[in-house]
């Protein structure tokens, strides 16, 4: 059995993002299903899921077992998003995380970029982002990618994205 369920953080499913981690009930195995969790909010998103797809317009950027997502996160736009998310570290004194800061606008669904999707708004864009799409290939153990330059944030960013 399986259940579909679209953006649960917005209503049913926003009390998750109250549950200390580690604490919320694993629906999962006590009921047998799986879950299609469809959602926005990855700080909910890590509490709940195993195995997450990453999509950028349409187009799976990332899969990756969820401790690969969170710890080492390969792809740019998987990197801003996780950015994103607030950090309670902050709460407790630790420095604040580096926030990526996208530029430009996001492209239309009905026409989106040539090659990569996101190279419009990534950092790491060259010409090669521009001229072919990217395929998912493995960058890490379970974990999935579909950029030319799929890497830490520690790498040097490209000039600036292709347009």
């Amino acid at each position: 059995m399986g259940l579909l369920h679209s953006r649960p953080t917005t209503k049913s499913f926003a009390w998750l993002t109250f549950c200390p981690e580690g604490r919320h009930p694993d629906l999962r195995k006590e009921f047998g299903i799986a879950f299609v969790f469809i959602a926005h909010d990855l700080g909910v998103v890590r509490h709940f899921c195993d195995r997450v797809a990453v999509m950028y317009l349409g187009r799976v950027a990332k899969i990756a077992d969820r401790d690969a997502l969170y710890g080492t996160p390969q792809h740019p736009y998987t990197q801003a998003l996780l950015s994103a998310v607030p950090d309670l570290g902050t709460v407790r004194g630790a420095a604040p995380k580096p926030r990526i800061r996208l530029a430009g606008d996001v492209p239309g669904p009905m026409d989106p970029p040539t090659g990569c999707r996101f190279r419009s708004r990534c950092w790491k864009a060259e010409e090669v982002c521009a001229t072919t799409t990217p395929p998912l290939v493995q960058v890490g153990t379970g974990h999935t990618a579909a950029c030319h330059f799929a890497g830490s944030l520690d790498d040097e960013p490209a000039a600036a994205p292709v347009a």
